[in-house]
């Protein structure tokens, strides 16, 4: 019997799985999200997945022994403001804490600018008596008389879940631990989530906001990944199903059912995993991941193979600060629609046309131009091979609309208004990519470009020449379906922070030993269930420092192992001014350091396919190529008869320089006028720009 591994990754257009053998073999599958039910395009995609092995659902599902799924549930329920009905109890005199938001405001001039949506309007805001100081001690005691009053009126309101967060409740949880068994007499079924465990830190806006955020998503996740259980349960699966996390790992089915928090920003985190990877087996640790699938785009910049992770992150204007994999996202795919402002100026997104009704060419009754629209106008992709000849495009429809939205209103030629869309939804791209890397004290001439997602590939080769990068990564055959890969090549991971405020100079070592050791031993415990699916475990900390009188922290990895943290912290406090050097151009190392909290990530590796490596051909690539047409050339302002390549003939070693357009199963590789491709022997392309 076989063994199989199963990735599935739902975008926001296309629904992605790559399923993978014993021996690293991997077949993939790529089809329409289907919004309305996510789970839908899931099932059918693994019908579609058993139909290419020779064997039906149940048979097939029978063999796989894990799944592992990135999933937009949690994430379009913020993006959309489609989350349960929930209720927060906060210390009394709090509860417009949420509102008040230490004052942030994202455009601090723009007088015209809406509060946030609420997604807990004040009427299911309640403050209770109770009161901790900042050293843990009770000053007042909890009124369970009010709790239970609160309780009543939120179950009157129908709350599908409750979040609670009390004042140094990160220090001391016994109220919010009281609060929950008394809000479990009276709704033993709703959903809660408790500050001191969402997140047990310092700064009492973040933590209310992330509480919320999680209060607010988790049912409907929850929901979602019953019900996807089950009916994969009911067509004969019998192993086991892991969700991606947006820190780059995954947890079991169970956990991410009542921690919907991290399960933003999955699908996305899972790409980066997969371009640090195989970024590093071609030999280069040092890159920045693009992933531009139909509704986004995100980036993320990878250094010696570990990609940078944060606690800094927005969603739909609430703050969520539990770690994620440090992600640049904007409105920029195939599917983003183009349009002419009211100063007649062409713009691009971060509107997108979806999976349905699509782009125009498409022929679901778009009507909008996309991105899409503008590359199949101006030669990058073949309308009869989209997604390997399932779809055929219209070009016709594709002209039709950009004539009629964007070229009619400007007064210019079709050719020319396509040309725009690809240069403006470009320009934001490399925006995003400076976001990663300039902002933030890197140089992204230093790395290489790892370029995935459907679109990925046919605009990678113009970023890099706006960015000054000289090598591109894309993966053959998987770029399309990478996120998918991602989750397969993804390990366990257990995310706990921990307040733990000291200066510097006055640390108690022994008490930051002993913190460390508490918080693994409760990390370890989560994994303990899982054992079987794990070589090793490993455990990585960092603090979060800066310089006395900061608002701002910087994250530090501990140098040493927890064991030697007593001999090891001066080379943290090192390490400390040279990363905020990096990141703000200056170090003060006669100034004092204040230390807040404690990061924990521990990381349970699993069995994962293998990556291939073959043996390099030395023959050229004639016998690849499939004839040639008429592509726009950026470099002649007009089209050039331009060779095509069939990707599935090309064999490792051969190099194809171009201009060119390497057609993959399900994406097309631009190559313009000073760039050489060559297939390495881990099925990589390595595109190198010449000067």
């Amino acid at each position: 019997m076989a063994d199989y591994s199963l990735g599935i990754d739902v975008g926001g257009t296309f629904t992605d799985l790559v399923c993978a053998d014993s021996n690293g073999k991997t077949i993939t599958e790529k089809l329409l999200t289907t919004p309305q039910n996510q789970a839908m395009g899931v099932l059918e995609g693994i019908r579609r997945l058993s139909s290419s092995f020779g064997k039906n659902e149940i048979e097939f599902l029978k063999e796989v022994s894990v799944i592992i799924h990135g999933t937009t549930v949690a994430t379009n329920t913020m993006l959309e403001y489609k989350g349960a009905k929930t209720g927060l109890i906060t210390s009394s005199g709090f509860r417009d804490t949420i509102e008040i938001r230490r004052n942030y405001k994202e455009a601090a001039f723009d007088i015209h600018l809406k509060a946030p949506h609420q997604i807990v309007p004040r009427r299911r805001r309640f403050g209770v008596t109770e009161r901790i100081d900042y050293s843990g001690n009770i000053v007042k005691p909890l009124n369970e008389g009010e709790v239970r009053e609160v309780v009543s009126k939120l179950a009157e309101d129908g709350v599908d879940s409750i979040a609670v967060c009390f004042l140094f409740s990160f220090l001391n949880p016994t109220h919010e631990l009281r609060t929950r068994e008394l809000i479990r007499d009276q709704l033993p079924d709703v959903q809660i989530a408790l500050s001191s465990e969402v997140l047990p830190q310092v700064r009492e806006f973040e933590r209310l906001s992330t509480t919320l955020v999680d209060a607010y998503v988790t049912p409907g996740l929850s929901r979602y990944l019953s019900s996807l259980d089950n009916q994969l349960r009911e067509r004969g699966f019998l192993g086991e199903v892991f969700i991606m996390q947006g820190n780059g790992g995954v947890v079991s089915l169970d956990i991410a059912k009542t921690q919907g928090i991290h399960a933003l920003l999955s699908g996305p985190a899972s790409g980066v995993v997969a371009g640090a990877q195989l970024g590093g087996v071609s030999g280069f640790d040092n890159v920045i991941t693009i992933d531009m699938g139909g509704t986004s785009f995100d980036v993320c910049l990878v250094q010696n193979g570990m990609p940078k992770t944060g606690t800094d992150q927005w969603m739909s204007r609430y703050r969520v600060a539990v770690p994620f994999i440090d992600i640049h996202t904007i409105g920029a795919g195939g599917g983003s629609i183009a349009w002419v402002d009211e100063g007649n100026a062409l713009r691009v997104g971060p509107q997108s046309s979806g999976a349905r009704p699509g782009p125009a060419c498409y022929g679901f009754g778009g009507q909008s131009p996309t991105v899409t629209d503008a590359d199949l106008v101006l030669g990058y992709i073949d309308p009869a091979s989209f997604l390997g000849g399932e779809m055929h495009l219209d070009p016709s429809k594709a002209k039709e609309a950009i004539s009629t939205n964007v070229a009619g209103p400007l007064n210019i030629s079709v050719t020319e208004a396509a040309a725009g869309i690809f240069r403006i939804v470009n320009n934001g791209m490399s925006n995003s990519v400076r976001q990663v890397s300039l902002a933030k004290g890197y140089d992204p001439r230093d790395f290489a470009l790892t370029a995935f997602g459907g679109a990925g590939a046919i605009h990678a080769g113009a970023l890099v020449e706006d960015l000054g990068i000289e090598t591109i990564i894309i993966p053959k055959g998987t770029a399309p379906v990478l996120c998918a890969l991602g989750d397969l090549l993804s390990d366990l991971s257990v995310n706990r922070v921990r307040s733990f405020y000291g200066r510097a100079s006055e640390i108690n070592l022994n008490e930051l030993h002993d913190t460390c050791v508490l918080m693994e031993k409760e990390a370890s415990m989560q994994l303990r269930d899982q054992e079987s699916h794990l070589i090793q475990s490993n455990t990585y900390f960092s603090l979060e420092m800066r310089y006395l009188g900061q608002t701002h922290e910087v994250s530090v990895p501990l140098i040493e192992n927890i064991e030697s943290i007593t001999k090891g912290i001066n080379k943290t406090l090192q390490k400390f001014h040279e990363l905020h050097e990096t990141l703000y151009t200056f170090q003060k190392p006669e100034d004092e350091i204040e230390i807040l909290s404690i990061n924990l990530n521990l990381v349970g590796v699993r069995k994962k396919p293998t990556l291939p490596k073959n043996t390099l051909s030395d023959s050229g690539c004639e016998h690849a190529q499939s004839g040639s047409r008429e592509v726009y050339s950026f470099h002649t302002r007009g089209f050039m008869e331009t060779p095509i390549f069939d990707g599935d003939k090309l064999k490792p070693g051969n190099v194809i320089s171009g201009p060119a357009v390497i057609e993959e199963t399900r994406t097309s590789i631009v190559l313009f006028n000073n760039q050489t491709a060559t297939l390495d022997a881990h099925l990589n392309y390595i595109i190198e720009i010449r000067p």
